[in-house]
Parts: structure tokens; sequence; C-alpha cells
């Protein structure tokens, strides 16, 4: 398949071409990060923030990819490497000096983003905020496709991954993203 296809196809959402992704490159990541102290969740997890990674960004027109699945797994390597960063200890004692202005800005900011999220949200159809909900939760694929009667956990993890993009689709289209995005 030509490049320009398989990314039309990506897209578009083609249940065919996110089935053989799924089947071609999640147990490469999955083993990755299960054997850097991850769980299957959080596998799951990052392959899904990586597609919907992919996604923005090939929809913006900033991404010209050659080999798709090696850049996935990069992706995914370097969304760990983040994730794990987050939670290191350092042995430094830090107080952090913050000003009641940078506090209250900080605040504000947070607020504003959870308001967008929320009322984005709001849009979605009623299963989507049901499943995202669940994911939220951190509720198993099992349980979802239990719920909803799906034939596989492949496509529970479909189902996530059109809801996950169509919320940050209506989040990154309302003009309030951008101003709150460079804050």
């Amino acid at each position: 398949m030509k490049n320009d296809d398989f990314i039309r196809q990506f897209l578009e959402g083609d249940t065919k071409l996110l089935n053989s992704i799924y089947i071609n490159s999640f147990k490469y990541v999955a083993h990755y990060i299960t054997s850097r102290d991850g769980t299957q969740k959080d596998a799951e997890d990052i392959f899904h923030n990586a597609l919907i990674l992919i996604y923005v960004k090939l929809k913006e027109g900033k991404l010209n990819i050659k080999t798709f699945d090696n850049y996935l797994f990069t992706v995914c390597k370097n969304l760990w490497k983040r994730e794990n960063t987050k939670y290191r200890v350092t042995k430094t004692n830090v107080t952090p000096l913050v000003s009641e202005e940078l506090d209250k800005a900080a605040f504000y900011l947070e607020h504003s983003q959870w308001e967008l999220y929320k009322e984005k949200f709001e849009l979605l159809s009623v299963q989507c905020k049901e499943i995202l909900t669940m994911v939220f939760q951190k509720k198993s694929y099992t349980e979802i496709v239990n719920k909803y009667s799906y034939n596989s956990q492949t496509v529970a993890r479909q189902r996530v991954f059109k809801c996950k993009t169509r919320l940050s689709k209506l989040i990154k289209e309302d003009l309030r993203f951008s101003k709150l995005k460079h804050n």
C-alpha cells in the first residue's frame, strides 16, 4: 500500500487498517513497556496516546512518516520515558518559590482548561462519554467489551481511540484552546 493511501485510511479511521496496526505493532510496544516496569494497561494507554498524537500531527500536516510502525514505536518509547520521568523521586529538598499572583494565574489557567474540557466532553455521544469515563476510571478493555457487546478488545480499543480523537478535535477546534495552550 502506498504511504499516501495508508495515511488517508488512518485519518479516516479505516477499521481494517487500525486492526492491522494493533496486530502488528501493539505486541512490541507492550513488550517494551512491560519489560520496563510498566503494566499491560500502561502499554494500552501509551499506545492509544501515541496513535492520537500521530493522528493530530498528520491532520495538522506537521508530519511526514516514511515507516509508520517504526515511528509509532518511537513515539510510544518517548511517551513511556516521559511518563516514567514524571514519577521519579529526587533526593533534593526543593522549596518552590511561588508568588501569590503566579499561584492565582496557574489556578485560573487550570480552571479554564478544565471548563473547556468539560464543555467539549458534553458534546460527545452518550456512548463515547461512558466509554471515556470507564477509561478514566481505569476499567479494563474486557469490561468495555462486556458492557457494549463488542466482538473483541481490538474493537473496544478502536472505539476508545475514536472517542479520544473526537474529544481532542473538539477541544482543538475551539478558539480558546490556542490561548490556553500558549499560557
